[in-house]
């Protein structure tokens, strides 16, 4: 059984503590690269970390909610002031992360005519691009702008605005924008230019909306099909919160709902792949270089299995956006630790998970979003006790 008590229970330290893993992770492998000890950042982020969290569990509610729309909208302008600063700064080429350029590359192939699949990033010949054709397609405008990176901007502004309407409470929502803003996974994610929080946010926002909207599978089933299609052809990791999200209502639907919902998500899916897969009828270049094969890798089915299970135990455990986001950030921690340490074991690993980049760290970060909804979530004078049997 799952227990949400009051003040500081366990599902809210399991949620900081989650967040301070995420953060500790890369603190630990980056900060030595530029000359910082590790040990000292760790500490003080920890020191900091909990500070903030105690002063706004108890005492932030005296605070009034202009002053907090004050606060909020002063740091997402000085968070994106760094994003630009950064992306100024930053040549994307001196990077060895090549999510930006598997974005780009992708782009230039494609409005150059040639088969966008087959466009190597700029770190290796061997590296090609990986997500899916929804994820370039909502990437286009930031492309045309000149850098894909600014997209940064925009996710940020679409997570910060969802939040404040999902809450609305600018007291949460500053919570929320804080917590993101110190996180060094966070700026990596900006230095790199890399995408994958991006797409997280782009799932958690819909997520929000969907769910403050009040709507419904069963209300709104060509919505929830449309759009759950066109979000798992962004990247196969945007599925498990949709999963967790929609699994307890797709059980409840009769068969032919269930049957309909299935073949509407995996159709429209399918179709925004179709140009990609008869592009050369003559070669079907498609079969021998798609984004299936950079977004899987060799793993254990077993492990595999046994996450599906647990996920689908989780889907119905939740009652609310609270639990939700607990069983989320829960979930997709559980998942990328596991995958990766049984990666580790199949693989073998040379050094530690610090130097060898067969450990990446950044799928860590999906589980930011739903953790820091539950921590910001939580700041309730009065709370009421929750349980999830």
């Amino acid at each position: 059984m799952i227990v949400f008590k009051t003040r500081f229970h366990k599902s809210y330290f399991i949620q900081i503590l989650i967040y301070l893993f995420i953060n500790g992770l890369f603190i630990f492998k980056y900060f030595p690269r530029v000359g910082a000890s590790s040990s000292i950042i760790f500490a003080f982020f920890t020191t900091f970390l909990f500070f903030a969290v105690y002063i706004f569990k108890f005492y932030s509610y005296k605070v009034s909610e202009k002053t907090f729309k004050i606060a909020f909208w002063s740091l997402l302008i000085l968070m994106i002031l760094i994003i630009i600063g950064l992306l100024i700064k930053i040549d994307p080429y001196s990077v060895r992360v090549d999510r930006w350029s598997a974005v780009s590359f992708f782009l230039d192939n494609l409005f150059q005519g040639k088969y966008p699949y087959l466009a190597h990033t700029h770190v290796s010949e061997s590296n090609f691009a990986s997500p899916f054709p929804v994820w370039h397609i909502l990437n286009i405008p930031f492309y045309l702008l000149g850098d894909v990176g600014i997209g940064l901007i925009f996710f940020l502004l679409l997570t910060a605005i969802t939040i404040q309407y999902f809450f609305p409470s600018y007291r949460k929502s500053f919570f929320f924008l804080l917590l993101l803003c110190i996180s060094p996974a966070y700026w990596w994610e900006v230095a790199v230019r890399s995408d994958s929080l991006s797409n997280a946010l782009l799932v958690f926002v819909f997520i929000l909306w969907f769910q403050k909207k009040n709507y419904s599978l069963s209300t709104n089933f060509w919505l929830a099909a449309i759009a759950c299609g066109l979000i798992a052809s962004t990247r196969l990791s945007a599925i498990l919160p949709l999963a967790l999200y929609f699994f307890k209502p797709f059980i409840q639907l009769p068969w032919k709902q269930k049957i309909g919902f299935s073949l509407a998500v995996f159709g429209i899916a399918v179709l925004t792949f179709l140009p990609f897969i008869f592009w050369d009828t003559t070669n079907w270049i498609f079969f021998s270089r798609n984004p299936f094969m950079s977004q899987s890798s060799i793993g254990n089915p077993y492990l595999l299995i046994l996450l599906i299970l647990f996920g689908g135990w989780l889907a119905f455990k939740w009652k609310n956006e609270q639990q939700f986001f607990w069983i989320v950030s829960l979930f997709i921690f559980v998942f990328v630790l596991l995958s990766q340490l049984s990666l580790i074991y199949t693989r073998g690993i040379q050094g530690t998970v610090f130097t060898d980049s067969l450990y990446d760290i950044s799928y860590f970060t999906l589980a930011l979003p739903y953790c820091l909804g539950f921590i910001s979530n939580s700041l309730n004078k009065n709370e009421k006790k929750n349980d999830v049997s």
